[in-house]
């Protein structure tokens, strides 16, 4: 049988403090900029043609830069979920500017273990960097 955690002792829990949202900007091997990415480097013309995304990191702003944030996947607990970043200390409706750096890894699709090449990229909208109101 599950309990419920309060919401107070979450917040003991996770160090949280002040407000929290969410932002929805789903990563995955089959977006094109990332898929160019592979291009790029040459790994499709080795045969590495498997990509996968190895780790996110979020990089935003509600105040024009004067405040930078970031939130990782490798952070613990991890705040990436199936493309939903959590803002730790950001109101839900806040418009809020980022970028995505996405770390790379690719193989053969016979090659069950292991990668070939790593890389990242930063996906940031052409340099215009992305906006969206967070949940």
């Amino acid at each position: 049988m599950s309990r419920q955690v309060p919401p107070a002792k979450l917040s003991s829990i996770f160090g949280a403090s002040g407000p929290a949202s969410t932002l929805h900007f789903l990563v995955h091997p089959g977006l094109p900029e990332l898929q160019r990415e592979a291009s790029r480097r040459g790994w499709r013309e080795k045969g590495f043609t498997s990509l996968s995304v190895t780790w996110l990191e979020l990089r935003w702003t509600a105040d024009g830069w004067r405040h930078l944030h970031t939130v990782s996947s490798d952070d613990v607990p991890c705040p990436v979920v199936n493309g939903t970043f959590q803002l730790r200390g950001c109101a839900p409706g806040t418009e809020v500017e980022f970028a995505v750096r996405v770390g790379l890894a690719c193989h053969a699709p016979h090659d069950t273990a292991g990668v070939r090449e790593v890389g990242e990229l930063w996906l940031n909208n052409d340099g215009k960097n992305y906006t969206q109101h967070t949940r």
